[in-house]
């Protein structure tokens, strides 16, 4: 049987590694996966494709917004080619109603849908509404982990910093990557050093 996954973590955990190794192993297998991608995820100045920064290929992708039908394209797709399954890259952007489109994909076409995403946004107690739906519709939800940057405990927390101020409120969806070259740049953080980031 089908079932819907959702494999969350913190910033830089290898999720999008992740990802990219399966749709690798299925395409190997000489199996049809489709990766889609929600049309927020603008980093890199990449569109319809699926980058990470630990494997040096990509794949490429198709482009989602807020208001397709992932059913009604999944089911338009299937009556050309066989679907072995979906993956979702970013699948925090994804809307409500499409996480629950995807609930019925694999209930209705037995297809396994894959989401990697992030759990919780930048902002203080906030969950993504993709995340939420997921984590309410998934059959089975796995967290790649990560260590805090500050210390050894696990990230569980994304910080972000715009020229070097940790910031809490602010627009919900912030384009940015983890590192130090940026004016804005993400850490993932356990809580500790979320509430309290070092050098502030």
């Amino acid at each position: 049987m089908a079932k819907l996954y959702f494999r969350y973590g913190a910033m830089n955990s290898g999720k999008t590694a992740n990802l990219l190794m399966v749709a690798d192993n299925y395409i190997k297998q000489e199996k049809n996966v489709i990766i889609l991608k929600p049309d927020k995820d603008t980093r890199w100045n990449i569109a319809a494709e699926v980058k990470s920064r630990a494997i040096v290929s990509s794949q490429p992708a198709v482009l989602v917004n807020d208001s397709q039908d992932l059913l009604e394209y999944i089911t338009a797709e299937l009556g050309k080619k066989e679907i072995a399954a979906i993956l979702v890259e970013e699948a925090q952007f994804l809307t409500p109603q499409q996480v629950r489109q995807l609930a019925v994909v694999v209930d209705s076409l037995n297809i396994p849908v894959l989401c990697y995403g992030l759990r919780c946004s930048y902002l203080d107690g906030r969950l993504f509404d993709g995340s939420a739906a997921l984590l309410y519709w998934a059959d089975t939800i796995e967290e790649i982990k990560n260590v805090c940057q500050f210390c050894t405990s696990k990230a569980t927390k994304n910080l972000l910093k715009i020229n070097g101020i940790p910031q809490y409120k602010g627009d919900f969806v912030v384009m940015g990557d983890v590192g130090d070259e940026s004016e804005i740049v993400f850490t993932p953080v356990c809580r500790k050093h979320y509430l309290n980031p070092p050098g502030v």
